[in-house]
């Protein structure tokens, strides 16, 4: 896990659109990262990640507005101390059986808009060898792998979720209180941009569990959710046949994660690392609170930002 200082990747192109949409100034990047670690270590209690590369995925995230950077690390870590059941020791060990079922995994292509093509199958889940908080977990798992990406952190993720083979076995355990954790890790903690949700394949129950999953989604990513059924045709018009597999009526063979869990495996050592950090006590001194409460709609330390 690198501690140094950070050096760009980013193509020529990629910080045009970074500066265009994320408000990203190469020349005050370095203040924008060090504003924010300053602010961080004066957190009792923090515990969690202050290296350049860590801080720069919720910077962009946040459109470089200082205060909804600040509020959204702690929110991330907060997630993780309040649901030990899901995060506690999480490697890609613990949850081996969802990642080789095959319920998650990335397409080698990315969209059009640069986006990172993320696939769920949840019809793939077995209930039996595991809880269904570990697809929560895997999905934390494979997004904090893809989001190291300085291309995926400019361009955000477009999700795949294809519910064919989906049983009421399985769906029966999507309680309120499962889909308000993963739209909160979706929405509010973790550093990622939602471009876009296609639900295919969806089952005659769909309904129901459509019901109790948007009651906990922003008006923003409900408008970014389309629902296809068994038709593809504009699921193409965003994501070209030519990078698809045969399983969404694409050019390239039957989709397989094994390449994405073969990664992922491999990464055992770095998440043991990843769990060193996190919050001993969250209790913020009430006039630094005070400060950012009043300060949210600024839009930031250095210039007033759009909403996302």
């Amino acid at each position: 896990m690198s501690s140094g200082k950070y050096v760009c990747t980013l193509s020529a192109e990629m910080l045009e659109k970074a500066k265009k949409e994320l408000n990203e100034d190469p020349n005050t990047r370095h203040i924008e990262i060090k504003t924010l670690r300053e602010r961080l270590e004066k957190v009792p209690g923090y515990k969690g990640r202050l290296d350049d590369g860590f801080l720069l995925r919720f910077l962009r995230a946040k459109k470089f507005d200082q205060e909804r950077a600040f509020k959204q690390v702690i929110t991330f870590y907060q997630m993780k101390k309040d649901n030990p059941e899901v995060f506690e020791n999480l490697t890609p060990q613990r949850v081996r059986h969802v990642l080789e079922a095959g319920v998650i995994g990335v397409l080698k292509d990315r969209a059009p808009d640069g986006s990172r093509i993320f696939i769920f199958r949840p019809g793939c889940w077995d209930p039996d060898k595991g809880p269904i908080t570990d697809i929560m977990a895997t999905n934390f798992l494979t997004m904090s792998k893809l989001i190291e990406e300085e291309e995926t952190q400019v361009c955000g993720f477009t999700m795949i979720n294809d519910m064919k083979d989906i049983g009421w076995h399985q769906a029966k355990h999507v309680s309120p209180m499962y889909a308000r954790r993963v739209s909160s890790m979706l929405q509010e903690a973790f550093p990622a941009r939602i471009k876009k949700m296609n639900i295919l394949n969806e089952p005659t129950f769909f309904d129901v569990i459509f019901a109790i999953l948007k009651q906990f989604m922003k008006e923003k990513i409900l408008k970014r959710i389309q629902i296809h059924g068994p038709k593809f045709d504009k699921l193409h018009e965003s994501i070209p046949k030519d990078i698809l597999p045969e399983d969404f009526e694409g050019s390239l063979p039957k989709y397989s994660n094994a390449d994405w869990c073969e990664k992922l495996l491999a990464c055992e050592g770095q998440f043991v690392e990843e769990n060193k950090y996190g919050l001993l006590d969250m209790t913020i001194p009430a006039k630094q609170q005070k400060k950012a409460d009043a300060t949210e709609s600024l839009g930031g330390t250095f210039r007033k930002l759009n909403v996302d």
